[in-house]
């Protein structure tokens, strides 16, 4: 059995194994949750987010970001294993499939996607991995927003979904979404045909529709979906880490079309002059990439809607292109918030809306407002 942690000894825990400054002071006497990623505390919305509902409930909770490499991360979730005040976490890149190997139990649906981005300790100290990001995404589109006040898509029966891109965010969401077609089809649309080949045919084997399609078909496939969702880092801000300490950046880029991007040795891109000899190498593929991306998007019909996982930038050049031929469009943050969201009221902090008499949907509505309005 494992014995509870005092208070002061979890926090120096998590200070051995994350590389942010974290302050005694910030988790105080409190409960606490996470973010578990490479370098949340730079970039990441969760706090806030979590903070926000946390004070509208008026809960003795904190939320923190955690820093985390891959060397350490087994050693910060076993000492959150032992902590009494650990209610659970958020995970993000790059630990969503690494992090199941630290956990006592995975959910059968964020087994099938293979990918965990929420951590429940229960009440025995035992850690329990969820995926919430497929429900975010469905949540999002058929449900009106605290910001729209209808849904982004008015019915997903009989529809086609066209999925771009083949990796975790798209399997999250190919699960989710092709249930609910009735009739319609899914197609995953990958620059590596095996990856969405092998996605397509698990999708299959659920009795669901879904076929593969290469990137020389979007000019076929593209205008007969009711819905296109980028789910590729393509367009997305900030370095895009490689393999072997190489690099690039993919902000300039759409993702309707190919995109070949210059890469470089990571150290390079804290050079003065990077931005302006990267921009040189690239310039011509970005031309290419942004053509065929707006011409292929005026072939679409206008009815047509353009979702972009991605939020930083909040507008891609893909949902640029969208919004300039005529299309609606929305960003990763519907998403962001509704599957925190549904990890807020439905797996970490169930039990306390539960005994508070709160576990509802319109508690359910209330965290989504609170999150909305703290983004």
């Amino acid at each position: 059995m494992i014995s509870a942690m005092a208070p002061r000894q979890d926090i120096e825990t998590v200070r051995r194994c994350v590389s942010n400054e974290i302050e005694a002071r910030a988790f105080g006497e409190k409960q606490f949750a996470g973010v578990i990623g490479d370098a949340p505390s730079h970039y990441s919305k969760s706090p806030a987010l979590w903070n926000a509902a946390f004070a509208h409930f008026r809960m003795n909770a904190t939320y923190l970001p955690f820093d985390v490499g891959d060397a350490k991360l087994g050693d910060l979730l076993e000492g959150l294993k032992t902590s009494d005040r650990f209610l659970g976490a958020s995970v993000t890149v790059p630990h969503k499939v690494r992090v199941m190997d630290f956990l006592d139990e995975v959910d059968a649906g964020a087994a099938r996607i293979n990918a965990v981005n929420t951590i429940v300790r229960n009440k025995d100290g035992n850690l329990i991995g969820y995926n919430t990001d497929g429900e975010g995404f469905l949540d999002s589109i058929v449900k009106a927003q605290p910001d729209r006040d209808r849904p982004f898509l008015a019915s997903l029966k009989a529809a086609n979904i066209l999925l771009l891109g083949a990796g975790g965010s798209a399997r999250a969401v190919a699960f989710h979404v092709a249930g609910p077609l009735e009739g319609g089809a899914l197609l995953i649309c990958n620059r590596t045909a095996d990856h969405a080949r092998a996605l397509a045919d698990e999708i299959r084997k659920t009795g669901c529709s879904a076929e593969a399609i290469l990137e020389d078909d979007l000019i076929r496939w593209a205008p007969q979906a009711a819905l296109l969702v980028n789910c590729t880092t393509k367009g997305q801000g900030g370095i895009r880490r490689l393999s072997n300490g190489m690099a690039t950046l993919l902000e300039s880029y759409s993702a309707l079309a190919p995109a070949r991007p210059p890469s470089f040795h990571e150290a390079e891109f804290g050079a003065a002059d990077f931005p302006t000899r990267w921009r040189q190498e690239a310039q011509a593929d970005i031309d290419a990439n942004q053509r065929a991306s707006l011409r292929l998007a005026e072939s679409i019909p206008a009815q047509t809607g353009f979702y972009d996982l991605i939020y930083h930038p909040e507008e891609t050049i893909f949902l640029q292109h969208g919004r300039l031929s005529g299309h609606a469009t929305m960003n990763g943050k519907a998403m962001i918030i509704n599957q925190a969201a549904i990890a807020f009221c439905r797996r970490i902090c169930r039990a306390e809306l539960i005994a508070r008499g709160m576990d509802s949907p319109a508690a359910a509505r209330q965290v989504l407002e609170v999150m909305y309005r703290a983004w």
